[in-house]
């Protein structure tokens, strides 16, 4: 019996250019593919490029170029390099695409009419490297611990999705599945922290701070973090 197996890289952040990492990660991705083709499963490989977020913006500005023309010429290296490795994918996904604009606004759409999306104030110390919201118990003498600066304090409103709602479920998923996630320290590593309280999850930013973004459906001030949602996109084969 033919099984359906579908894989993905990471979606490339395109601040800078391609480096070993992203080749060693896409053909680890590759093998795996060609090794579930010996055995007769219908497999999809999909790879891609994030193209917003602060970094971009700020990446485009020291080259002096505008970010839609940085991200085309990042994105194009990417899409270049792979046939070079003999790396064959199904799909490569650029998050500035018209089609993946338009079905991450159906999906949030969606899901705010199901009343799982809700805004409010919020205020925190946000990280731009990482392009999120940093507690301060992550924190290591007052900075991100990854990319070792001290993150920026921004009060704003924010759309948010009730996950905390889904948490149970969650817990009760990954228990059940020894095998959804690999190696299973990491599992038993989500495992115990789904066990304290889970917060709801940020999925906006407004467009006063970052204009460079797809736009909200409801709200057209705010855009979404939108790479969140790609491994959810891909085309019909």
């Amino acid at each position: 019996m033919t099984d359906t197996f579908y894989i993905t890289t990471p979606i490339y952040y395109v601040n800078s250019h391609p480096h070993i990492g992203h080749a060693y990660t896409t053909i680890v991705t590759d093998v795996l593919t060609r090794f579930r083709k010996l055995f007769g499963d219908d497999t999809y490989f999909l790879t891609g490029t994030d193209e917003h977020g602060q970094k971009i913006v700020e990446s485009a500005a020291k080259a002096g170029v505008e970010p839609q023309a940085f991200v085309d010429e990042i994105s194009r290296e990417f899409r270049e390099m792979w046939p070079h490795l003999h790396i064959d994918f199904d799909q490569f996904i650029r998050t500035t695409d018209p089609e993946h604009k338009a079905c991450v606004q159906q999906i949030l759409q969606k899901i705010f009419d199901q009343g799982e999306i809700y805004k409010k104030e919020y205020e925190g110390l946000y990280c731009v490297g990482c392009e999120r919201f940093l507690d301060e118990v992550e924190l290591e003498d007052g900075n991100c611990p990854d990319h070792k600066t001290p993150p920026e304090f921004y009060q704003e409103q924010n759309y948010f999705f009730k996950m905390s709602a889904y948490q149970d479920w969650l817990l009760e998923e990954l228990k059940q599945n020894e095998n959804w996630i690999y190696p299973g320290r990491y599992r038993n590593e989500l495992i115990q922290f789904l066990k304290a309280p889970l917060q709801d999850l940020c999925i906006s930013r407004p467009k006063s701070r970052l204009a460079w973004g797809i736009d909200l459906p409801f709200e057209k001030t705010m855009s979404p973090m939108s790479g969140l949602m790609r491994c959810l996109i891909m085309r019909a084969p």
